[in-house]
């Protein structure tokens, strides 16, 4: 009865709008009622509704909301109440298969996912759900996009909201650039939608405006929550070297409950830290971006299984990140500083996503600074080595305009670290020496389930090749690699095969070779600005842990919001007694027994 009435007044609400298509009907009760219809909730939460009603009314929105906000709540209840198609990208499989699947728990059963996890029949399921008007929420992965049959699937649908998750992805200046964002871009003026939402749990002011610029989303309202999060509790350790860290991270752990983890600063130190809390009796593990895939993945599902099979603590590098959607992380321990707040942030509030407490407690000695330098300065462009990094594209296998470059072979063969080379292609990009496409797999293996009785010549040329090599066929069959995934994966939605493979090789289409770049001065090229921005964020990374003041008025100005002179969060060691008094007994406890051991 009750979803009956609810749904009456959704259609009384869909008719006053449709009268006035851009200004939200005067009726607010219709949102309130929806969200207790659809979620059992009985209102919204600080800010949620603002959010709501801007994209029932058409506009386009940029949010950034802190982690436990209820974003999804924010585009899951007006792609459920406006006629027509809700388009969700979001960056991670399993982020998606968790919001599909939490939402049919709830009798949603109008959703659907489209990612590479599907088989063909799965995915043909869909496909023809979505042809039937059956969904109205549509989970997609950024890589369907490269597929022009997908994109004009979609064109034919009416798209009220169209929502990029996580979307400083797309940003090269932010903390997580996923190259597959660019194709975005394309896809948002291909399919029109009424409205376009862009979400993000932290950015700052100069990326929340990079990530409007690089999507080209006009009229674009900018809606920020604070990034405080009243259950988690701040504090800095200050000790004087990493003999004593190793003391100290003993001694906390002995006062701290359930599971955690504890971020290093490099793969070295994440086995070191491991192997030691091993021998101390904990149930331990490390992870990083150099372990097989396989490895990383008994890693995670260790620590997500609560039994006593499971391990109690990760010790990672920042490879342990997007995704690792665990509710009831109780503790995020830094062995080191972040290189900003922006990343320590981002870390740090993976602890306490149920809402209960959590400790979030940094370690800093004076020597840290010298590790974040190091790497800020492996990475700044300079005129020699763009030019050599210009050079070295030029020289990589090259199919039409385009060149395949694998950043690793690069790495390898040159002794140029992989991150100078990532933020070096950025910098070539932005003056307009390249552009960088979607990443792509060198060696695609291939299982052929049907055939397209000569519809295509692909699928044709590999009835004897179950492997392709990228650039050999290309070259061979005289196509260019992103038409070769295109056709790969509308084959594969279709049904006649399976393809996959690691995506290890940048696709980069060149428009000036390295013969132009004695022109450019290094005042364009802008390595005196890098640093400045990087030192600046490096600065208040180490201002954070320094200050004497709230460390939550740090944060909170770092990320823009306006904040009183004399403002206290209640949520750090500097603004809670007790907090500070128990961290302080702790450090001149390691640090008494440090000179008894000299």
């Amino acid at each position: 009865m009750i979803i009956t009435i609810i749904r009456t007044i959704i259609d009384t609400w869909f008719k006053q709008r449709s009268k006035s298509p851009n200004s939200i009907s005067n009726d607010l009760l219709a949102p309130r009622a929806a969200l207790q219809g659809y979620f059992g909730y009985d209102d919204f939460r600080e800010g949620q509704r603002e959010v709501v009603e801007k994209l029932l009314s058409g506009k386009n929105l940029l949010g950034a909301f802190p982690t436990a906000f209820g974003k999804s709540i924010c585009y899951q209840l007006p792609g459920l109440m406006l006629p027509g198609l809700t388009v969700v990208i979001s960056p991670l499989i399993s982020l998606m298969k968790d919001q599909v699947d939490a939402l049919r728990e709830t009798g949603i059963d109008s959703v659907g996912l489209l990612n590479s996890s599907l088989t063909p029949e799965e995915y043909q399921q869909e496909v023809k759900r979505l042809a039937d008007g059956e969904i109205k929420l549509l989970y997609v992965s950024p890589e369907r996009f490269r597929s022009r049959r997908f994109l004009n699937t979609l064109k034919s649908h009416q798209i009220s909201l169209f929502v990029v998750d996580e979307a400083h992805c797309i940003s090269q200046w932010g903390h997580d650039f996923r190259p597959d964002y660019i194709a975005l871009r394309t896809a948002i003026q291909t399919v029109n939608p009424y409205s376009v939402a862009l979400l993000t749990a932290t950015a700052t002011p100069e990326v929340r405006e990079d990530i409007v610029k690089q999507l080209q989303v006009e009229k674009c309202e900018t809606i920020i929550q604070s990034v405080e999060r009243p259950n988690l509790k701040f504090s800095v350790c200050e000790v004087p070297g990493e003999p004593e860290k190793y003391q100290l991270l003993t001694k906390q752990l002995e006062q701290l409950t359930g599971k955690g983890i504890v971020y290093a600063g490099t793969r070295r130190q994440t086995e070191e830290i491991a192997e030691y809390l091993k021998r101390e009796g904990y149930r331990v593990d490390f992870y990083h971006g150099a372990r097989e895939e396989s490895e990383r993945t008994r890693v995670q599902d260790a620590f997500f299984d609560d039994t006593t099979a499971g391990i109690e603590i990760v010790v990672a590098t920042n490879a342990f990140g997007m995704g690792i959607d665990k509710p009831d992380i109780r503790y995020v321990i830094h062995w080191i500083i972040a290189g900003s707040l922006e990343h320590y942030y981002q870390e740090a509030g993976r602890a306490g996503r149920d809402g209960e407490d959590s400790q979030c407690i940094l370690f800093f000695c004076s020597g840290d600074r010298r590790l974040q330098e190091y790497f800020m300065e492996e990475s700044t462009p300079n005129k020699p080595d763009l030019l050599q990094l210009l050079k070295l594209v030029e020289d990589s296998p090259s199919v039409s305009k385009f060149r395949l470059v694998k950043p690793q072979e690069i790495e390898s063969a040159n002794e140029v670290d992989e991150s100078k080379i990532r933020v070096g292609i950025g910098y070539l990009e932005k003056l307009g020496f390249l552009q960088r496409l979607y990443n792509l797999p060198s060696s695609i293996p291939v299982d052929l389930i049907a055939d397209s009785n000569g519809e295509s010549r692909v699928l044709d040329s590999l009835r004897n090749q179950p492997e392709i090599q990228l650039i050999d066929f290309c070259q061979e069959h005289n196509l260019s690699p992103n038409e070769l995934i295109e056709e790969l994966t509308d084959l594969q939605s279709n049904g006649y095969l399976r393809y996959s493979g690691a995506e290890d090789t940048m696709l980069i289409e060149l428009y000036h070779g390295s013969k132009l770049f004695d022109n450019i001065s290094e005042e364009k090229i802008g390595g005196k600005q890098y640093i400045q921005n990087k030192q600046y964020q490096l600065d208040q990374m180490i201002l954070y842990a320094r200050t004497d003041s709230c460390r939550g008025k740090v944060v909170r100005q770092y990320f823009g919001e306006r904040v009183d002179s004399d403002c206290r969060c209640n949520l750090c060691d500097i603004c809670d007694p007790s907090l500070l008094d128990t961290y302080n007994s702790l450090i001149e406890e390691v640090i008494s027994e440090s000179d008894v051991n000299r």
